[in-house]
């Protein structure tokens, strides 16, 4: 049930947070980790960590909600390296950690950690970086 809940998310996330300019090539389920022994069976919520690893490729898209100038050589900075600054064919994968919040009532939903809206890129917030440098990796090439 969780893996379900949370490969569906994962899709969202990765596919919203990324504009739509990776096609998403493999997504696993790696732990599903209970955080509260009372889950969806008592009055108050549960809480559930999944970790799930992900491959995409970077795809011809221009998100037209994005400048059109941002995709000119040596426009592109910070956060949107991702997106322009890296050639079609690019390969992103990692890791995600997505928190699962359920209710009473047996509904699960993914719920955003309090920190991720104050990152410089709101995937970092779901992002298991695992001793990777930002830079090289979602920011501008490391030197």
């Amino acid at each position: 049930m969780f893996s379900d809940i949370a490969e569906r998310a994962a899709k969202e996330i990765l596919s919203g947070e990324l504009f739509g300019h990776y096609d998403l090539t493999t997504l696993s389920v790696l732990r599903v980790e209970g955080l509260r022994e009372r889950l969806a069976h008592e009055p108050d919520y549960g809480l559930v960590k999944v970790v799930l690893a992900f491959s995409s490729r970077r795809n011809a898209t221009r998100n037209p909600s994005l400048n059109p100038g941002l995709f000119e050589p040596g426009k592109c900075w910070g956060w949107l390296y991702l997106h322009c600054g890296v050639p079609v064919g690019h390969v992103f994968e990692g890791k995600l950690q997505l928190l699962l919040a359920g209710d009473g009532h047996g509904e699960w939903r993914v719920v955003s950690p309090n920190w991720r809206s104050r990152r410089q890129y709101s995937l970092h917030g779901y992002l298991l970086l695992d001793g990777r440098k930002a830079e090289g990796y979602v920011l501008f090439p490391a030197p």
